[in-house]
């Protein structure tokens, strides 16, 4: 009887042994992203994604000309708690989505923030917060104006729904106010040239600071350089006027819904500056404010500063 029971342990023990193990390795896998692409529309919208299917949701909508690689050192590290579930994607012409020709595609801050709600509803989300930085804040008050039952919170990083810092900071002139007003067809010449002449990142030709990754530098440049792609986004910045006549709109929304806010704000921002962070306390008093010492995409800097802010954030409310 002894001889017999020696084996059924050493099953037993290799049996757990393999059980835990497969839970460690099903727990390190959690901390890392994983890729894919969601059909929506007949578009291909590429997306990154990590942490618990189950847990609460928190949607990242990234900026002007970037994509979600904006946001990949920051979901890396928010994944990692197994408390959250992260989800980026890349906007239709921006990182590695689809970039459909403007004249089949329309390329309005409407009509992106349409497509962006369907790519959400077919990944199952339907209860989450918002995670907005430049362009994204316009699609993320379009989502809490449509849906407001479905947003939890709002954390806010260089983006405005106020006139404060913006637009005098950067057009002195009024010209981008009047482009607004009537499309102005030398500022799209313009803006196509400037894209134009962007070059690979180099150490001939690198200015920016050195924390900020030139991975995220080049799928931006290659992105907007791909056929077509400067007229969409001419359009949607044509579109940008109705952002902001819609700023009202949006204060009113953001008073009325007393949802948790987090505001997060480089300062060496010289398109949005500060006062624009400081504006968001006149309709969220409830609202925290942090100004880092950082440029426009603040989580290509401070990553592990702001997943810390992100995470406490979150678990007070």
């Amino acid at each position: 009887m002894i001889k017999s029971i020696r084996p059924v342990r050493n099953l037993l023990e290799r049996m757990l042994l393999w059980l835990a193990l497969s839970a460690c390795a099903t727990s390190a896998q959690s901390a890392h992203l994983t890729y894919g692409w969601q059909a929506v529309d007949g578009l291909q919208l590429f997306f990154r994604e990590g942490g618990p299917a189950d847990a609460p949701t928190l949607v990242l909508l990234h900026g002007n000309p970037s994509s979600s690689i904006m946001y990949q050192e920051l979901m890396e590290r928010l994944a990692e708690s197994r408390k959250l579930h992260v989800l980026a994607m890349d906007y239709p012409s921006f990182g590695y989505s689809d970039a459909p020709d403007h004249t089949s595609y329309r390329y309005t801050f409407d009509n992106l923030t349409a497509t962006i709600a369907k790519f959400l509803a077919a990944r199952g989300v339907s209860h989450y917060a918002l995670y907005m930085q430049d362009y994204g804040v316009p699609i993320g008050f379009r989502l809490l104006i449509s849906n407001p039952a479905a947003i939890t919170a709002l954390i806010v990083q260089n983006g405005v729904i106020h006139l404060d810092g913006f637009p005098a900071a950067q057009d002195p002139n009024g010209e981008l106010r009047q482009h607004w007003l009537k499309r102005n067809p030398t500022l799209d010449q313009r803006r196509a040239g400037y894209v134009a002449k962007l070059t690979y990142p180099s150490a001939a030709n690198w200015t920016d600071s050195a924390r900020l990754s030139p991975d995220a530098i080049l799928l931006m440049l290659t992105s907007e350089q791909r056929p077509g792609v400067i007229q969409a986004r001419n359009d949607l910045w044509f579109d940008y006027g109705s952002n902001v006549s819609s700023y009202p709109k949006w204060q009113a929304a953001l008073r009325d819904a007393r949802l948790p806010t987090l505001v997060i704000w480089g300062s060496r921002d010289d398109f949005f500056t500060t006062p624009g962070a400081l504006a968001y306390l006149r309709d969220a008093p409830q609202a925290e404010v942090h100004i880092l010492d950082t440029v426009h995409f603040a989580t290509l800097e401070e990553p592990d500063q702001i997943s810390t802010m992100v995470t406490r954030f979150l678990e007070r409310h």
